[in-house]
């Protein structure tokens, strides 16, 4: 678990993150989880201190299909079928990140990728990925990427 978590972060931190790469390593997660669950063998804290595999891929795919839109902690915890505060507990112990942390790495993976193989401008990026002001989406972006998108582009 720990090496996809690993995949994972190295992914988004990447110059070039796939999309497809990533849903490929949720997707591995998702698988491992819930063999954990299905094991009969596993013991009841492993069960109780993970967020099942299914709602995680739920979860994961509301986040995906949601970029542009505001983080709410709230609807990703009633996808999930939980309080904002043990979905957020359990989000990370299976993720390694917040669920807002996680949902900015998403964001960035996919304004790395739009840099990369669009022409579009920055401030029509940030947009997608749901940064009203540009600036804020420029400040981000260095925060988690180390480099400014323009800078990141070239």
């Amino acid at each position: 678990m720990s090496v996809l978590l690993e995949q994972v972060r190295l992914e988004l931190t990447g110059q070039r993150a796939s999309p497809l790469y990533l849903q490929g390593l949720a997707q591995c997660i998702a698988i491992h989880l819930a063999r954990c669950y299905l094991d009969s063998t596993a013991d009841d804290i492993v069960r109780r201190n993970a967020l099942p595999a299914y709602k995680l891929r739920r979860v994961l795919s509301a986040m995906e299909a949601n970029l542009a839109e505001e983080f709410h902690l709230g609807q990703l915890a009633e996808i999930a079928g939980m309080s904002e505060y043990h979905f957020s507990r359990l989000f990370k112990k299976a993720a390694g990140y917040s669920p807002s942390q996680f949902f900015i790495r998403l964001r960035m993976a996919r304004a790395r990728q739009l840099l990369v193989e669009t022409e579009r401008s920055v401030i029509d990026v940030g947009l997608e990925v749901g940064y009203s002001s540009p600036s804020h989406f420029s400040q981000v972006f260095k925060r988690e990427v180390g480099v400014t998108p323009t800078q990141y582009r070239k």
